[in-house]
This record gives C-alpha cells, sequence and structure tokens, in this order.
C-alpha cells in the first residue's frame, strides 16, 4: 500500500487562530478556535511557552491571537505572549458580551471559550496597558496611599486610648484632628496609673511617629521620581488652581499619557466623574457618580476642586451656579472641569491661564466658522460649476 505524507503537509501560513485563556495561577483553561470552528479546548500549565509551541506543533504558520482578563496576575503574561509572538490583549471581565446562559454556566473552560468566541467576532475592547517603568511609578503612588491609610489607623488608635482613659490634651496644645508633634511630646512625658498603661501608650506614641516617617519618605521618593521622570508636565499641572503636588503626582502616575484619551467623555468616565444613567423610556434615573473608575483619581480630584474654588473666580462661578440645586453634584461638575482643565495643561505643555477655558471657547467657534464658510464657499463653487453657460456647451457641427 503506497504511503502518504499527510503530516508534512500541514500548512496553515496566513490562517487566523483565536484563543481565549482563562488565567489562574495554578493553570490555563486555553480554547482555541479558527475559521468559526473550535478546533481545540483543554486545560495547561501557566507557561506561555508551552502554549506557543502546542500552537506551532498543530497549526503550523498560522497568525495567533489571544486574550484574557485583566487580574492577578498584572501585564506580565501579556509581555510574554507578545514577546513570543502571539498578539495579545487585556480586557476587562465586565466588557465581555455573555449570554444569560453563558453567566449562568460559569467554569474556566467556559470563560476561555466565551474569550475565543468574542476574540474571532472582533467583540472584544482591550483595555490601555501601561509601560513596565510607568506600572511601577504607579505602584509607588499606591503604596503611598496605604501608608496614608496606615497613618490614619495608627491616630485613631491612639486617639480612641485616650479618649477611652478621659486623657484630654492642654489647650495650649490644642484638639485638632491628628495629634501633632507637640501632642505626641506631651504624651511621651505622661504617666498612667500602672505600668502596663504607660507601655501601652508609648507603644501607640511610637506606632505613629513611625508611619508619619515612613509615610513622609515615600512621599519624598515618589515626588523625585516624578521630577526625573516629567518635570515639565509636573510643573504644568502645578500651576492649575486647587492641584498640588499629590494631586499632580496622582494624575502623572496613574494617567502616564494624557493624549491616550482622545474623547472628553472618555476621559471623564475613567476618571469617574460621569454621571451613571438608568433610564427607559420617558423614566429617567440618575444614580449618581459611575461606580466603574478609577478609584485613586476621583477623592484627589473633588479634594482639590474645594480649594480650586476659593482660589479662581472662574471656577467659583461655576459652582455658585450649580450649587443653588445640590452642592454635592456642583463639587463634582467642577471636579470635571477641573479634570478638564489639568489634561489641556498636560497636552499642550503650557501653564494654566486664567482665561483658558474662555480662550478654549472662542477658539472652537473660530474654527467651527471657517468650517461653515468652507462649506458654503465649495457650495457656491459647485453651484457655478453646474450652472455653466450655453457657450460653453459644445454645439455639434451639421452632417
Amino acid at each position: 500500500m503506497p504511503s502518504t505524507n499527510l503530516q508534512n503537509s500541514i500548512d496553515f501560513k496566513g490562517q487566523n487562530f483565536y484563543v481565549g485563556l482563562d488565567v489562574h495561577k495554578k493553570s490555563w483553561a486555553v480554547t482555541i478556535r479558527s475559521m468559526g470552528i473550535e478546533v481545540a479546548r483543554f486545560t495547561q500549565p501557566p507557561n506561555a511557552a508551552a502554549l506557543l509551541a502546542y500552537l506551532q506543533k498543530n497549526y503550523p504558520g498560522g497568525k495567533y491571537f489571544s486574550a484574557y482578563e485583566a487580574g492577578f496576575c498584572g501585564t506580565g503574561i501579556h509581555e510574554q505572549l507578545c514577546k513570543l509572538g502571539i498578539a495579545n490583549i487585556l480586557i476587562h471581565a465586565a466588557d465581555i458580551p455573555a449570554t444569560d446562559k453563558q453567566k449562568k454556566n460559569k467554569t474556566d473552560l467556559h470563560d476561555s471559550r466565551t474569550i475565543a468566541e468574542r476574540l474571532e467576532k472582533r467583540d472584544l475592547n482591550p483595555i490601555h496597558v501601561l509601560t513596565r517603568g510607568q506600572q511601577e511609578l504607579r505602584s509607588l503612588f499606591r503604596l503611598r496611599e496605604c501608608k496614608v491609610k496606615d497613618m490614619v489607623i495608627a491616630n485613631n488608635r491612639l486617639k480612641s486610648f485616650l479618649m477611652y482613659f478621659s486623657i484630654e490634651l492642654p489647650q495650649t496644645i490644642g484638639r485638632k484632628e491628628y495629634l501633632s508633634i507637640k501632642a505626641m511630646e506631651w504624651l511621651s512625658n505622661l504617666e498612667l496609673a500602672g505600668n502596663a498603661g504607660t507601655i501601652t501608650l508609648k507603644q501607640y506614641i511610637e506606632e505613629l511617629r513611625y508611619q508619619r516617617k515612613q509615610l513622609y519618605q515615600i512621599t519624598k521618593l515618589l515626588r523625585e521620581q516624578i521630577q526625573a521622570t516629567d518635570m515639565q508636565t509636573y510643573q504644568y499641572l502645578l500651576s492649575v488652581p486647587g492641584i498640588g503636588g499629590v494631586t499632580a503626582m496622582g494624575l502623572i502616575s496613574e494617567i502616564a499619557d494624557f493624549k491616550r484619551f482622545g474623547d472628553p467623555d472618555q476621559y471623564c468616565s475613567f476618571l469617574g466623574l460621569c454621571p451613571w444613567e438608568d433610564s427607559s423610556g420617558d423614566i429617567i434615573k440618575t444614580k449618581g457618580m459611575q461606580p466603574r473608575c478609577n478609584r485613586h483619581l476621583r477623592p484627589l480630584l473633588v479634594e482639590a476642586s474645594w480649594m480650586a474654588i476659593r482660589k479662581s473666580p472662574a471656577l467659583f462661578a461655576y459652582y455658585s451656579k450649580h450649587a443653588v440645586r445640590n452642592p454635592k453634584s456642583a463639587i463634582v461638575k467642577v471636579a470635571r472641569r477641573l479634570a478638564l482643565i489639568a489634561k489641556g495643561v498636560a497636552t499642550s505643555q503650557q501653564l494654566y491661564q486664567a482665561d483658558y477655558l474662555q480662550n478654549m471657547k472662542q477658539k472652537q467657534q473660530e474654527q467651527k466658522n471657517d468650517r461653515k464658510t468652507k462649506r458654503f464657499s465649495s457650495g457656491i463653487a459647485q453651484q457655478h460649476i453646474n450652472k455653466q453657460p450655453d457657450n460653453d456647451i459644445p454645439i455639434p457641427l451639421p452632417g
């Protein structure tokens, strides 16, 4: 019987293969689709090289596309897949279209199958992936946020201890929300009824001092890193009224490139400064601010807005216009406008100007008028072409 060489003739050159991944710490669920058909579905160890070896062995010459949900593993797997030649995208878990049946029958392989199907149909929107250096800078900023929480916890523990034992600070020191250095020095010399109470008090004081020292050092290091990477943008953001050093560092760390937001609504939605609406027909329901957003920047911008309306008459007038109905909603509107101003000075690389918004509106109006003039001129020209004089029309000669 003659032998065939079918195995060596397999070649998928130029054919697309779509790989849906459900990534976990100990295993990956993999589904592979091509030409509208599910060609493979399996579970493998968490290894990008092993996935590429399987694809090259079974589907040599093909073009490989993959996707997985962003989660605990960060972007390390994404970088590995891209280096190996697999065009990978990261997706938000909430952005995967799924039927009610798919939502109720949920397993790792089912999730990978859904991702592969939607990837093949091009229904998935990838999230923006920051560079490794930008991710590390963002991690430093978020470490500072964690340290702020630790300091607040240490401060509240000490205040609760003082309240429990009815220890009141002298009037000369004051009774502020956060205990000052003078207050802690006075408490360090305080002796309670027993040794156990005195030891407990001193331990609380040492804990608060340690957390404050850590916060100061991390803030200093973060500022140095920001100034080393993007000093100009940092200075431009500081020129905006209400935006201080922490807010400016947060914007640079979390956003990185302001130009990646072409649409202002997309930018404000990322910051969580857009209303969350649930309307149907004539019924309009507004549920406040969007829950899905960057929760590290929104509190900073809202806090900066309270300072901005004190420094900028234009922003205060804008706040006064909307504060009649609801002051809380009005300050969110100011935060939205403040965020757009910050984006403007960062992208244009110019210092803030008091009449910035007025100039922008005037420039937009001028551009709009120019477009209307061009359309009007082109219409007149077209009418002139369509209505040519009769003497320009060639007259046929008699036979």
